[in-house]
């Protein structure tokens, strides 16, 4: 069989966060399991370019090649990509397509319904209320009712979670849902680096500090809706009775990072509040493994595929209750809360006074969410 996937954005284009990982993870494991997988994808990441750029198929691995098309405006535009994806469609069993507000996905539904293609679409959080009503509303209504929903109820809607398929189905009632998690690759997670939480804090610290109690980490891109302010805020309530805590956050910036660090300033945070920018694999699983908890406050996401990350690490979460993570207080991985600061610091605090057991947390993770497990799943639905 071979899957032609479609994305505005494929790895090493990591700017955009978690789905770019879990569409490379999910593609490196089909190919391993013998489907042919083909990426067509642009050169785009988020603000900048990367390197590659080719009109040709760049072999990853066995069974795994990708497309990168360049952009003359960037995220907005490739000449390339409009000439060059009849061919990758036509040469292809089924289409995996990604997103929903990006003219790569419009005009590989029409390419796919001219040849008779199977289509799984997944939307990657676009139907939630959150995002849609967050700039562009009317644009995106146009976008839906012209452009997507002819095309509807010819696809296999991909939901990533219970809440994006309740989103999906808010658009269109009748459409066809598959629930498929995200995953991830257990085993990069396992045996990371140790470091007490006060080594940690100074490996990422310009100023030491010579003793740290507690270290909170979260990561995302800085952008409104990931909620990094009640974090901050959270923490800072905390900070009253826990003078030795630290909080450090990852992410690239995504026209957040100002205002944050006006409101670290303000808090007169600069010396417990670490901003660190975009990281690789190596520093997010030592930082994952050795945090006291992991912090996800975000307005809304369709997956949040860097809670599973903590999770194969070990480590306890908090996270919002706008996120489809309500099974954590049930498998004792965490705290479900309400998305308010103080709500996290109620959750900060009893979260210091449980014990959680790393092994079964890890479990939980492994059992669930392995990409060997997820793939499997997705083979299933290639086949029908």
């Amino acid at each position: 069989m071979r899957l032609c996937i479609v994305s505005s954005s494929f790895y090493p284009a990591t700017a955009f966060g978690g789905p770019t990982y879990a569409t490379w993870i999910l593609s490196r494991q089909l190919s391993k399991k013998g489907v042919k997988v083909y990426v067509t994808t642009t050169n785009s990441n988020l603000t900048s370019k990367i390197d590659t750029v080719v009109n040709s198929f760049i072999k990853k691995q066995e069974n795994l090649f990708v497309k990168y098309y360049n952009e003359q405006i960037l995220n907005k535009f490739s000449l390339k990509f409009i000439l060059g994806i009849w061919s990758d469609i036509k040469s292809a069993d089924v289409i995996y397509i990604q997103y929903l507000f990006h003219y790569t996905v419009f005009i590989s539904l029409l390419v796919s319904f001219l040849l008779k293609k199977k289509v799984i679409l997944c939307p990657r959080g676009c139907f939630n209320q959150v995002s849609f009503d967050y700039k562009y509303k009317w644009i995106k209504r146009f976008w839906i009712q012209f452009l997507i929903k002819p095309f509807a109820k010819n696809v296999i809607w991909h939901a990533c979670s219970y809440l994006e398929t309740k989103d999906i189905k808010s658009f269109f009632k009748e459409a066809r849902v598959v629930e498929i998690n995200d995953g991830i690759d257990f085993n990069e997670f396992q045996n990371s680096e140790k470091f007490s939480k006060t080594e940690l804090f100074n490996k990422f610290s310009e100023v030491k500090s010579s003793f740290v109690s507690d270290l909170f980490f979260s990561m995302g891109r800085l952008h409104k809706i990931k909620r990094f302010d009640v974090i901050i805020d959270s923490f800072y309530l905390y900070l009253k009775d826990n003078p030795n805590a630290k909080l450090i956050i990852a992410g690239n910036n995504d026209g957040d990072q100002d205002y944050l660090v006006v409101k670290i300033n303000e808090l007169g945070l600069t010396d417990y509040v670490l901003l660190i920018g975009q990281i690789g694999l190596k520093d997010k699983c030592i930082l994952l493994s050795n945090a006291s908890v992991f912090l996800l406050a975000s307005d809304f996401e369709s997956f949040g595929i860097v809670v599973i990350e903590a999770l194969a690490s070990g480590t306890p979460v908090i996270v919002s209750n706008k996120t489809p993570w309500k099974g954590i207080n049930k498998n004792k991985c965490g705290i479900f809360t309400d998305n308010n600061s103080v709500s996290f610091y109620e959750a900060m605090e009893e979260l210091k006074n449980q014990e959680f057991n790393t092994s079964m947390i890890k479990s939980y993770a492994l059992k669930k969410f392995d990409i060997k497990i997820i793939a499997n799943k997705f083979i299933e639905l290639l086949a029908e």
